[in-house]
């Protein structure tokens, strides 16, 4: 039976107070419960229908979004989803530039002062250990945006919704984590909380000398009792025959090194290389879809381009998706 509009309101308000998110804040994907994740995920696919539209669930919330590093994707995506939840957005793009940062204003004071204006803040900022010390000031829900190399949980809770909409489930799906540099997958290690948690099977593929950090495997297993399997130093045939029995190979992407180190950098991301040619096998041999992902944005190199016209594209349609979860992480924090 289709849902009139009128009951989809009511359901998305019930879920609102179900999720029980208001006024909290989201720094770690850990600072979710498994039914919270859940909760947003049924929230989202509620919202869908109001991804290139309006829905004033928010209408006098005002979103202010602080971005120390470049974004666009997980920038624009929050600002969206707060338009077309009704609200207004104050963006800060170049506060190394444009704002009282420049004037060497501490993080911490700006966020006091930026919460008194904003309802909720979304933060990017390149030092992990500044950025949680400042958000505890703040007198707003701050959401993490992408903090230095530690945890980008909003774009781990789009990847999993991603993947929860083209299964319907997380649960014992086979999922490889690949990166030439793990250590600074800060979208990496988000995931893998995750999936580990709601119960996908977890492969990290690395060099072992920028292997995922030991504290995040550690609170992982703490939460889970979960070992990840880790798999080292892989060149690109083996990597590859890794990746054919995988339900989605997720690429976080890393901050690649710039100068004399870029170029062998560039050989240990090779090894790595989703080929066109391993996707396709596996579909023609056994009708199996390897789903590929890459949080984006990517560099030459990182996979087959041919990739983006096949069914095992889910880059491009995480993009779509991240409007919805979006939406619905904001509207669960500021209420409806």
């Amino acid at each position: 039976m289709t849902m009139t509009t009128d009951t989809r309101l009511r359901s998305i308000k019930s879920l609102v107070g179900d999720i029980g998110l208001e006024g909290h804040r989201l720094l770690s994907i850990n600072d979710l419960t498994n039914e919270q994740i859940y909760g947003l995920f049924e929230l989202a696919r509620l919202l869908e229908p109001w991804n290139r539209s309006r829905i004033d669930l928010c209408p006098s919330s005002v979103m202010a979004t602080l971005f120390f590093q470049p974004s666009t994707r997980t920038r624009m995506s929050f600002e969206t989803a707060m338009h077309r939840l009704g609200g207004s957005v104050l963006t800060e793009t170049t506060p190394l530039i444009s704002s009282s940062s420049a004037k060497e204003e501490s993080l911490g004071d700006m966020i006091t002062c930026v919460s008194k204006y904003a309802n909720v803040i979304v933060l990017r900022h390149f030092d992990e250990a500044e950025a949680l010390a400042a958000a505890g000031r703040a007198g707003a829900p701050v959401i993490n945006g992408g903090m230095g190399h530690w945890e980008h949980p909003t774009q781990a809770l789009l990847d999993l919704y991603t993947l929860w909409r083209t299964y319907d489930r997380i649960q014992g799906l086979n999922v490889c984590i690949a990166s030439a540099d793990l250590v600074e997958a800060r979208t990496g290690h988000s995931m893998a909380y995750g999936l580990a948690r709601l119960g996908a099977n977890v492969t990290c593929a690395s060099p072992k000398d920028r292997r995922i950090p030991e504290a995040v495997l550690s609170d992982i297993h703490d939460a889970t009792g979960v070992e990840l399997e880790q798999v080292f130093d892989c060149d690109q045939d083996s990597f590859n025959e890794l990746i054919r029995g995988m339900d989605l190979v997720y690429l976080p992407g890393c901050s690649a090194p710039k100068g004399p180190d870029a170029e062998a950098f560039k050989v240990v991301m090779d090894r790595y290389f989703v080929r066109y040619e391993t996707i396709a096998q596996a579909q023609t041999d056994g009708g199996h879809t390897i789903h590929v992902t890459h949080t984006l944005p990517r560099r030459s190199g990182e996979m087959d381009d041919r990739l983006d016209a096949t069914p095992s594209q889910l880059y491009f349609e995480a993009i779509g998706y991240s409007v919805s979860i979006r939406m619905a992480l904001v509207a669960s924090i500021v209420g409806v």
